[in-house]
């Protein structure tokens, strides 16, 4: 209990100088913002960073009225598909497609009977419009706005234009962690991701309608919150999938960290993680747990990286920018996913299911941001395709 309530308090430490830090900014103060982020990149370089976090939330799960790390809404709007403005759909169906607004790609509407209104993704086509092309679903990151955040600060336009595959990406998901939820949350809205990814979605988009040549195989990747979801639902539905990657995502839905950053995920924008898969360790999270049956993954190529949390230079530079407090809150989830990658290795390792397959990157230095995030794009793609579809 010693070590817990010294991890707390060490968090707690650095969370109240993260927010001095930020004050200090906003009023010019450096000599307070180069203080603060020194402590955060000393922080960051303690090897026992991870195994402290993990016992805050350990305690808090046990201890606390929450049973979860009670974090405020940071990012979340409410969402527009409210339970009222539900429809009903006999089938999925695509009903619009346009070019989108801001970026060279297609934007497709589609009717999903799951989720119970219209579902948004865009489509990036590779140069060969003609040749059939495997399909890629690329997920994002927490917020998964209206505009994937592989588009705005990803890169997939560069990473994948000498790659003959079809991008697609879903949109406004937004602290769903791409799953099928018990209940609907009131504030995120309706969530029956899973069912749309496998079941509604290849349906549609492999159909002669949608007019987009196809070669019969899929890949899953994604980033964070949707590397994390890529790595689950590859595992769950290997039949589906020929192959998969995560970037800095989390793999047990039960183990201490893992189930934490899930239901970080979901408060961060307003949500209520509890109405997901249940607030204790219910058959519904059970079954999302890749630790502990990850022969899915172990069928395919699968790609996995992680940064160890260690902030550098660039990294300080950018809190120049974003504030101390993002740099700070990049460190721990960082921290968290390097916890969660290694469970998932030593799980495929004690199950004798470390065949190859699955390859596991990790990097000494690098925090949980974009620039780490857009590198790896291509390393993944190249390492479960082996270049297959390159120009």
């Amino acid at each position: 209990m010693a070590g817990v309530v010294c991890a707390a308090a060490s968090v707690a430490s650095i969370s109240n100088g993260a927010a001095s830090a930020q004050t200090s900014v906003e009023t010019s103060s450096q000599v307070a913002f180069d203080g603060s982020a020194e402590a955060l990149v000393a922080w960051s370089k303690q090897p026992t960073a991870g195994d402290d976090l993990n016992d805050l939330y350990a305690f808090l799960h046990a201890a606390s009225p929450w049973h979860q790390f009670p974090l405020w809404n940071l990012w979340g709007e409410q969402t527009p598909y409210t339970p009222d403005k539900e429809r009903d759909f006999a089938a999925p169906r695509l009903v619009k497609r346009e070019k989108d607004e801001r970026f060279d790609v297609d934007r497709l509407w589609i009717e999903s009977p799951a989720m119970r209104r219209v579902v948004q993704v865009q489509v990036q086509y590779p140069r060969d419009r003609i040749t059939p092309a495997p399909m890629l679903y690329l997920l994002d990151g927490v917020s998964a706005p209206v505009q994937s955040g592989w588009l705005r600060k990803g890169d997939v336009q560069g990473a994948l234009a000498h790659e003959h595959v079809t991008a697609i990406m879903p949109v406004e998901a937004g602290g769903t962690n791409y799953t099928d939820w018990n209940e609907t949350d009131p504030y995120l809205g309706r969530s029956m991701w899973e069912t749309v990814l496998i079941d509604e979605l290849p349906g549609v988009l492999e159909s002669s309608e949608a007019g987009i040549p196809f070669n019969g195989q899929r890949y899953i990747g994604g980033l964070s919150m949707g590397g994390s979801a890529a790595v689950r639902l590859a595992n769950l539905h290997p039949d589906r999938f020929a192959g998969a990657f995560s970037v800095s995502g989390c793999y047990s839905s039960v183990n201490t960290t893992g189930r934490e950053l899930f239901n970080l995920a979901a408060r961060s924008m307003g949500g209520n993680p509890d109405l997901m898969w249940g607030r204790d360790i219910t058959p519904q999270r059970i079954r999302n747990d890749v630790v502990a049956n990850p022969a899915g993954i172990a069928s395919m190529p699968t790609y996995i990286y992680s940064a160890d949390g260690q902030a550098g230079p660039s990294d300080v530079e950018s809190a120049r920018t974003e504030g101390i407090d993002e740099l700070f809150g990049n460190i721990v989830l960082e921290k968290m996913v390097n916890r969660c990658t290694h469970e998932l290795e030593d799980s495929l390792n004690a199950k004798g299911l470390g065949n190859g397959n699955v390859t596991f990157d990790y990097h000494t230095g690098g925090v949980h941001a974009w620039s780490y995030y857009k590198q790896q794009l291509p390393v993944a793609w190249a390492n479960v395709t082996k270049g297959a579809y390159t120009y």
